[in-house]
C-alpha cells in the first residue's frame, strides 16, 4: 500500500512539471478624466463658461442634443491638462435648464452636468421720478441695465420726448426732452419699457406752465376790432356767422356734408365753440363757418384744439368777398390746415392765380405744432399791403411778400376777406390716406377768434 501511495504521488508530480505556465505582467490602467468643478455653471445672461480638465487618455466630447449652448472648444481632449468651454445664450425661459456633456475613451464614459438659471432682467433709473419744468427743457437720467431694454409706447404724450428708444446693457443715459408747457396745472404720465415678459415703468412729470395772455401775440400798434369768444348761447352763433349747406363733393371730393346752423355740428359749450363731424345716417355731417364781416389787413388770430383721426382736415382761413373771378383767382388765405393722418403738422398757404396747388406752386409752410390735438394753440395771421406772415404760437411759419408787380395773379391781396372756420372730412388731402370712420365723432374746439387793426 505504501509503494503504491508512493507511485500515485510520483505520477502526479511529472503531470505539473509538464503544463505550459503564463507568465504574468503588469496590466494597462482604464482611462482616466477628472474635473476641477463638479458642474459646468454657465451665467443666466449667457456667455462662455469653462471648467479646466486632467485626462489620462485621449477623450470625445459630445452634448445632449439641446440646442440653447454649444462646444466653444474642440470635442477632442488629449492626454494632460486642458480648458473645456461652452457658451450660451441668455436664458429667458423663466426656467432654470441643464444639460450633459458626455465623454469617451475606449469602453470608459463620463458625464459632466452643464446649468444656467433663468435670466432676470432688472433695469434702474437715477430717478424714481422725472420732473421736468413748465418753460421746457432737458432732463438727463441715467440708466443701470443688464438687458436691451425697448420704450413701449409707441405714441408718447405730445408734451414730452425720449431718446434713446432702446436702452443697452450696462451704464447709459435717457434724455427726456419736454416742451413749453401753457396750462396752469402739472402734466404727469407713465412711460414703460420692456425686455421680453419683463417690464420697468418711469414716472414723468412737468411743473405748471403758464397760459397764454390774451393777446400775447399781437404785434405792436394792432388795436382790437372784432371778436368772437363763444361765451354766449349755440343760438347766437348765427348773429357773427353764416354757415354753408353743401352737398358731400363740391370742394375738394370731401366726404361731408355741410348743414347750417345744427347744434348736432355746432354750439358752444364752456365757453368754446364746438364743430363736430359725426355719422348721420349713410352720410357724414359736419359744419363750415364764415364770418359776416370781413376785412382788408390786419391780424387775426384764434386758439384751436384740432381733432383727432384719419379723415380729419380742419381749417382756420380767408376767402374774398368778391369772387367773381373764380378761385384761384380771386385768392385764398390758409391760416392753418391740418390732416389728422399726419398728426400735429399744421400748415400756413397762399393760393393765387400763380401760386396755387393745382399748378402745384402754392406757398406752403408747416411744421409740427406739439400736442395741436391735444390742447389749444394759437394760430394768427399778419396782413398788410406789403407782406402776409402766418404764425403758430407766436413764432413766424410763412412769409409771403407782395412783389409789387400790380399783377393780380401773384397778389389779388387787396380787397377784404372773410374768415373760415371748418372741419372736413376726408376729399383730396384729407383722405389721401383714406378714412378711418372710428374716429367719429371728432371735434374741433375754438376758444376764441379775434380781429386787429392798426
Amino acid at each position: 500500500m505504501r509503494n503504491m501511495l508512493a507511485l500515485l504521488s510520483l505520477v502526479l508530480l511529472l503531470s505539473a512539471c509538464n503544463t505550459p505556465v503564463t507568465p504574468v505582467g503588469p496590466q494597462p490602467e482604464a482611462p482616466v478624466i477628472r474635473f476641477d468643478a463638479s458642474e459646468l455653471a454657465v451665467e443666466a445672461e449667457g456667455g462662455e463658461a469653462s471648467v479646466k480638465v486632467s485626462a489620462t487618455a485621449s477623450w470625445t466630447v459630445a452634448t445632449d442634443g439641446q440646442d440653447w449652448y454649444v462646444l466653444a472648444s474642440p470635442a477632442q481632449i488629449y492626454a494632460g491638462e486642458s480648458i473645456l468651454k461652452i457658451s450660451a445664450q441668455p436664458n429667458n425661459t423663466q426656467a432654470a435648464r441643464s444639460a450633459t456633456l458626455r465623454f469617451a475613451s475606449g469602453d470608459a464614459t463620463a458625464t459632466l452636468k452643464v446649468t444656467q438659471p433663468f435670466f432676470v432682467p432688472t433695469l434702474s433709473f437715477s430717478q424714481s421720478e422725472v420732473t421736468g419744468s413748465g418753460d421746457g427743457g432737458e432732463v438727463t437720467v441715467k440708466t443701470v441695465s443688464n438687458a436691451s431694454w425697448t420704450l413701449e409706447d409707441a405714441d408718447l404724450d405730445y408734451w414730452f420726448s425720449i431718446s434713446p428708444k432702446t436702452i443697452g446693457r450696462g451704464e447709459g443715459e435717457l434724455k427726456v426732452r419736454f416742451n413749453r408747457s401753457y396750462v396752469a396745472e402739472k402734466r404727469r404720465a407713465l412711460v414703460h419699457f420692456r425686455s421680453g415678459d419683463a417690464e420697468m415703468t418711469l414716472p414723468i412729470v412737468q411743473e405748471e406752465g403758464e397760459p397764454v395772455p390774451a393777446g400775447a401775440y399781437v404785434p405792436e400798434g394792432y388795436q382790437l376790432i372784432w371778436q368772437d369768444d363763444f361765451s354766449g348761447p349755440s343760438d347766437k352763433l348765427i348773429e357773427k356767422w353764416r354757415f354753408e349747406d353743401w352737398a358731400p363733393g363740391r370742394v375738394n371730393h370731401e366726404l361731408q356734408r355741410y348743414v347750417p346752423d345744427d347744434r348736432r355740428t355746432s354750439y358752444t359749450q364752456d365757453g368754446a365753440l364746438y364743430i363736430v363731424a359725426r355719422k348721420d345716417g349713410n352720410q357724414v355731417i359736419s359744419a363750415r363757418m364764415n364770418s359776416r364781416e370781413s376785412w382788408l389787413y390786419g391780424y387775426f388770430e384764434a386758439a384751436i384744439w384740432l381733432p383727432k383721426g384719419k379723415g380729419t382736415w380742419p381749417a382756420f382761413w380767408m376767402m374774398p368777398d368778391d369772387q367773381s373771378k373764380g378761385w384761384p383767382a380771386c385768392g385764398e388765405i390758409d391760416i392753418m390746415e391740418e390732416v389728422g393722418v399726419d398728426a400735429d403738422i399744421t400748415s400756413s398757404s397762399i393760393h393765387c392765380e400763380a401760386y396755387n396747388h393745382v399748378k402745384n406752386t402754392q406757398k406752403t409752410a408747416s411744421r409740427t405744432t406739439a400736442g395741436a390735438e391735444s390742447e389749444y394753440h394759437v394760430y394768427a395771421l399778419e396782413w398788410t399791403e406789403d407782406v402776409i406772415r402766418s404764425y403758430v404760437d407766436g413764432v413766424l411759419l410763412l412769409e409771403f411778400k407782395n412783389d409789387r408787380a400790380g399783377r393780380e395773379s401773384t397778389w389779388p391781396f387787396n380787397k377784404k376777406f372773410y374768415l373760415t372756420l371748418n372741419l372736413a372730412w376726408g376729399g383730396d388731402w384729407g383722405g389721401y390716406a383714406g378714412v378711418d370712420e372710428n374716429a367719429l365723432p371728432c371735434t374741433m374746439k375754438v376758444d376764441y377768434v379775434r380781429v386787429y387793426k392798426k
